[in-house]
């Protein structure tokens, strides 16, 4: 039996913002140290080339950028570390 499955736009939706988030992690290697106002005046023009064939634009996808780039950015700076104590400053 082969059973034919209707084309998911969801599916390219959720393949152009995982290629977004990986956009925003490689973007802490391309542009190490700068603060997001300007790694996203670098980026923002090259996500055109960078989505392939995804119909999402830029400010589709932008908060997915800019949140995995945040998350990259504070691991490459040793921000994010599971053997880190946490201290209760209330105390």
């Amino acid at each position: 039996m082969l059973v034919h499955l209707p084309h998911s736009s969801a599916l390219e939706h959720d393949e152009a913002r995982a290629l977004a988030r990986v956009f925003g992690e490689q973007a802490t290697r391309l542009y190490p140290g700068e603060p997001w106002r300007v790694v996203e005046s670098h980026i923002a023009g090259d996500w055109g080339s960078m989505r392939g064939t995804s119909p999402l634009s830029w400010t589709q996808v932008r908060d997915d950028v800019h949140a995995a780039w945040q998350v990259a950015k504070l691991r490459r700076e040793g921000h994010l570390r599971d053997n880190a104590p946490v201290f209760d400053n209330a105390a």
